[in-house]
């Protein structure tokens, strides 16, 4: 009886898959820190703004991170009012589209960007808002760490506290800036490189 020896392949390792991006968990770009930025608010706008929140449906600090942010990025890129408006109503229409996937991008951030757009979805961020409506003159913003520092130098050049520079650009209460966030992450880049960009492309 023969014995022959058989060459064969060491089993194949099991795929390692990341779960699916659960915005009712984190609404924040995946990899990247963020820290809480506290403002004094009248009672007002304090709840106007969960208003809005809850409409888009997501948490207050997060939305507040988002439109100013996105405001402050508006302000860099164009300095006239009129050039401004412009620019914010051209940016909401390009936002509207999702990108295609970037050659060589992040794609966790693209998987972000793509579950940002159905923030609506998501119930459970909504309950956060509308619990976050009784706040009554504090209220906090969430932003990417490397923003913070900005933000700080944005409020240094008019002369205000970081609190009361980011209150001013909260008050139009602008919508839809989660879009422009979820275009910046399929694109692989920051809120305002993205706003930059395409200010430049205009």
């Amino acid at each position: 009886m023969s014995l022959h020896l058989v060459d064969s392949p060491p089993p194949t390792p099991p795929a390692f898959e990341l779960a699916p991006i659960d915005l009712r968990r984190q609404l924040t770009r995946p990899g990247v820190t963020h820290t809480e930025v506290e403002l004094q608010v009248g009672a007002e706008l304090a709840e106007a703004a969960s208003r809005v929140a809850i409409e888009e449906g997501l948490s207050i600090p997060v939305w507040i991170g988002f439109v100013v942010e996105s405001e402050r990025a508006v302000e860099q890129a164009c300095s006239d009012k009129r050039e401004i408006d412009e620019l914010r109503g051209c940016l909401d229409r390009m936002a509207r589209a999702s990108s295609p996937p970037i050659p060589g991008g992040a794609t966790r951030l693209a998987e972000f960007g793509k579950a940002l757009r159905n923030v609506g979805e998501t119930p459970p961020q909504r309950s956060a808002a509308r619990r976050n409506l009784r706040t009554a003159a504090r209220i906090s913003a969430r932003v990417p760490y490397r923003a913070v520092t900005a933000w700080r130098l944005a409020a240094i050049e008019t002369g205000q506290p970081v609190d009361a520079w980011a209150i001013e650009h909260l008050r139009r209460l602008p919508r839809g800036r989660f879009r422009w966030e979820a275009a910046a992450a399929e694109r692989g880049e920051t809120l305002a490189e993205w706003v930059l960009v395409q200010a430049a492309r205009r």
